[in-house]
């Protein structure tokens, strides 16, 4: 490694070109932490050459290192440069505050002064052809930067970090440049400052060192990289990409770079696909050097990169549609397992319709009914469902579906023999009696979204029973015995008000039976008597839940009503998820 003091606006003077990797992370400065504390050391330095009867007296600033490696190769057309291995926040927003100095200096009326500002951005390549002095292989970052400095103004400011850098300089520039006695002179000052005395240390990789682990390594200090971050950083290294669009893209999905994948998505799917393939749990932490063992592991069985990668962007693909309800194969499984907030079964899901594994497709729909009928017998009869869903997916239920497929034996059947044998209070598969107690005797504990779903699948039973379509129409949950002072007034008890009375009513307002589905259109007169009630959920007679109302329950609403029903809508669960015959 060699190392040089320079300065970052003396390393524009040249016609050499500053690659931003695939490796690196997106420009992520804001004004706050970077832009405001960097323009004050500029207008500090800048203040003091004003101020000084020799500018040589006054000491530089220094503004961190910058790590560079030598391109091994210049694409046609690129002038000779340089990989820039940490640093490309500071050597991108220094290439736009050239760009706002300079378009400062012009608006206030200095446009020779301008040019040594403006003159530095660009790479001349020939033929009157302009190239940015640092180039972003990331498309967004490049189409943003280039934007910037050709003062094309954003569409979208809100999301342009870039333009937003150079509006903040651009503004701050000509401030300072107006509050001066001398216009030129204050141009001047703020070259000098740039040109002598922002000083970096430019340390040059040699060519047989591995600049994503240098990268790695000097970001361990800083903020944190996410560990998508890190695992696109091994992507990119072990399938040689620094600057090549189309094999980068071929690598790593361009989805993947959406916005829905922020917000901790993107490391909860990396997890989750490696918990797959490796059939125990990783956590989001450990995702970086577990995939980085995975890849040397695939690597050592003759394979590459681009092996684990097309897998992997293919999960990538299923997991957004399981997501987004949009992956009919595993409906409507997934999409009550995943609104039953039980996201411990995508492993298993990844695992069952990864090509690889060979899984058919009717064992792949029989083994996820299975997992759904084994979860939600277990949200019904208030067990917990949480870590004992993890545990059961990951260390119990992938080992042995990786033995089945091995052995040529059934993926399905070795889920319910699994299941089966959990006889443990903690984890057991509750059986009908228990359901049907629960269900027809005992208020519910589920939350609100649980419950919605355990309607909404009821629902779907009888129209199967009754060979009808799905409903087109939203739906809506609705308490049909309302609580507070409205129930007490216009579902009065029978006989003399008790304590115990009193408290087996408020049971019942929790029994399934005291809920309906209606349209949303008619989801009104929450508190209205039963008379009332009754007549507006005739405009939701094509819910075949609210339908049963409305034939045998037309003249009151009572207590024994809601057990009455509460035992019919049992009945439906029990077939809905039926406990799986014994082998």
């Amino acid at each position: 490694m060699q190392a040089d003091v320079t300065t970052m606006a003396e390393m524009m003077k040249t016609d050499e070109e500053y690659v931003i990797p695939y490796f690196q992370r997106r420009y992520a400065w804001n004004e706050e932490n970077q832009w405001s504390p960097l323009w004050d050391d500029i207008v500090n330095v800048a203040d003091a050459i004003g101020n000084a009867d020799d500018p040589n007296d006054v000491p530089p600033h220094f503004m961190g290192p910058i790590v560079i490696q030598e391109r091994s190769h210049h694409p046609d057309g690129r002038p000779p440069g340089y990989i820039v291995v940490d640093g490309q926040q500071r050597i991108t927003t220094l290439l736009i505050i050239l760009k706002a100095i300079g378009d400062a200096a012009c608006e206030c009326g200095q446009p020779e002064l301008a040019e040594e500002f403006l003159g530095r951005i660009w790479n001349n390549i020939g033929y009157g052809q302009k190239t940015p002095k640092v180039r972003h292989t990331r498309k967004q970052d490049s189409l943003n930067l280039r934007e910037v400095l050709q003062g094309i103004n954003s569409t979208d400011i809100a999301d342009n970090r870039m333009y937003q850098c150079y509006d903040h300089f651009n503004t701050a520039a000509v401030r300072y440049i107006r509050n001066g006695n001398d216009i030129a002179e204050q141009c001047v000052n703020l070259l000098t400052t740039l040109d002598k005395k922002m000083q970096t240390a430019l340390l040059k990789l040699d060519a047989n060192e591995q600049p994503n682990l240098v990268f790695e390594t000097l970001n361990g200090r800083g903020e944190p990289l996410h560990p998508f971050e890190l695992v696109k950083n091994t992507i990119m290294y072990e399938g040689g990409v620094t600057e090549d669009d189309q094999v980068a893209d071929a690598l790593w999905s361009p989805a993947l770079e959406e916005p829905w994948w922020q917000d901790g998505k993107l490391n909860d799917f990396l997890a989750d696909w490696l918990t797959a393939q490796k059939r125990r749990r990783i956590r989001s932490q450990r995702v970086a050097p577990e995939f980085r063992a995975h890849t040397q592991e695939v690597k050592s069985n003759g394979r590459d990169v681009r092996h684990i990668t097309d897998r992997m962007n293919r999960a990538a693909e299923m997991y957004r549609a399981v997501q987004h309800n949009d992956f009919p194969a595993t409906m409507p499984a997934s999409e009550r397992l995943m609104a039953m907030r039980l996201p411990s079964t995508m492993p298993v899901i990844l695992w069952l319709w990864d090509d690889d594994n060979s899984v058919s497709r009717i064992e792949r729909q029989t083994c996820i009914r299975l997992i759904e009928n084994y979860a939600i017998r277990r949200v019904i009869a208030n067990l917990s469902i949480g870590d004992i869903m993890t545990n059961i997916m990951t260390n119990m239920l992938l080992p042995r579906l990786k033995e089945a497929a091995d052995a040529g034996e059934s993926p399905a059947k070795a889920i319910r023999r699994t299941l089966q044998q959990l006889t443990i209070e903690a984890a057991r598969w509750p059986r009908d009696r228990e359901i049907m107690d629960r269900l027809s005797a005992q208020p519910h504990e589920m939350n609100a979204t649980r419950r919605d779903v355990i309607l909404k699948a009821l629902e779907s039973q009888l129209r199967r029973d009754a060979e009808l379509e799905p409903l087109e129409r939203s739906v809506t949950t609705t308490q049909l015995m309302p609580s507070g002072e409205a129930g007490e007034t216009n579902y009065p008890m029978t006989g003399n008000r008790t304590e115990a009375r009193h408290q087996r009513r408020q049971q019942h307002l929790r029994y399934i039976g005291n809920f309906t589905l209606v349209t949303r259109s008619t989801n009104r007169n929450n508190n209205a008597p039963w008379e009332e009630k009754i007549a507006s959920l005739s405009d939701s007679s094509e819910v075949m839940l609210t339908k049963q109302l409305l034939e045998h329950h037309q003249d009151q609403w009572t207590d024994q009503d809601i057990t009455d029903r509460s035992v019919w809508m049992a009945e439906i669960a029990v077939r809905t998820w039926p406990y799986p015959e014994s082998e």
